[in-house]
């Protein structure tokens, strides 16, 4: 894949090229490096997956001086405000703790991948995810039916009515404890 961002950088040479890593840190390869010899290249990162600090609204963009330069104008002539002090200070506690996000992450990942077996076990059919969540469907049922079927057990997905995925749940990977609860409840909905 770094070879394929390269190549694109290349391509658009006169554009800025933008990879969202908001999930890289479940398992993804990014794109980091490249920014040191793609200068048309923008990685952008979040803190609130891997970090848990969604409702900080914190994330960071790295770049080129020149693609950074250009970010600080547009920020100061449309929003000159920073961050507060206090998503500040988590996001530097965030950093500081690595260690810690590292060992969260792996065992998420551990989790959705024992999750996504389990789940194809059951007849399910799995995109591969490099992220926090699994995005799977199966042949007997409609994604809208698998929705309601674990909604009525209090297990909650995302079900998105929209074409070419309407036959999809989004599944937030939990606790190894939720998850088993979340296949139990599959294979009861799957037996009815």
């Amino acid at each position: 894949p770094l070879e394929g961002v390269a190549a694109i950088c290349e391509r658009n040479r006169d554009q800025v090229v933008l990879v969202d890593e908001a999930y890289v840190d479940f398992g993804g390869e990014s794109c980091l490096e490249l920014t040191q010899r793609c200068g048309n290249l923008l990685v952008v990162r979040t803190f609130s997956k891997s970090r848990s600090l969604a409702g900080a609204r914190l994330g960071f963009a790295v770049g080129s001086e020149e693609l950074i330069a250009d970010m600080e104008k547009l920020r100061n002539s449309l929003n000159p405000y920073n961050i507060n002090s206090l998503t500040q200070l988590a996001g530097i506690k965030a950093l500081e703790s690595r260690d810690y996000y590292d060992a969260c992450c792996a065992e998420i990942a551990e989790t959705r991948d024992n999750t996504a077996k389990r789940l194809r076990e059951l007849g399910f059919s799995c995109a591969d995810s490099r992220a926090n969540f699994l995005f799977a469907s199966h042949e007997k049922l409609s994604g809208v039916e698998l929705y309601a079927g674990l909604r009525e057990r209090g297990i909650l997905v995302r079900h998105f009515d929209r074409p070419r995925i309407d036959n999809y749940v989004r599944i937030s990977v939990g606790t190894k404890s939720q998850m088993e609860a979340l296949t139990d409840a599959l294979k009861e909905i799957l037996c009815q």
